[in-house]
């Protein structure tokens, strides 16, 4: 499975949508006990206000982040399993970087491809 372990690979499947998703995970991480804001963020990863946001709002709402206050969020995995598993991540990224891109990278192509299925007309069967 493009060398990423199982574990990494059903992280980066269930929490992680895009490659600056990531990128804002594994900054936050970095310095757990900073808290962030997105235009801190945007400035540090070279990015749009709005789209931090977005990124935030999601690992916020995966457990990931934790507001500290009204905009601003910092580290805070909701386990000690789940914080070990983004260290792994971490690890994968910094050693298989590709390999992490083209997984991510990859996802939306699935989804597509799962959704187009799902109104794939067939023949019936002739009776």
């Amino acid at each position: 499975m493009n060398g990423l372990s199982d574990e990494v690979h059903r992280f980066l499947s269930l929490y992680i949508d895009s490659v600056e998703e990531l990128e804002v995970l594994l900054l936050v991480r970095r310095s757990p006990e900073r808290s962030w804001t997105a235009e801190e963020m945007a400035r540090e990863l070279y990015s749009h206000p709005t789209s931090i946001t977005r990124r935030f709002q999601r690992l916020l709402g995966s457990g990931l982040l934790r507001e500290t206050e009204p905009g601003a969020l910092q580290y805070a995995p909701r386990s000690v399993e789940l914080d070990r598993t983004v260290a792994r991540v971490a690890d994968a990224y910094r050693e298989r970087r590709v390999a992490v891109v083209s997984l991510i990278a990859s996802k939306p192509i699935e989804n597509v491809k799962a959704f187009s299925d799902a109104f794939r007309l067939r023949k019936r069967k002739e009776e």
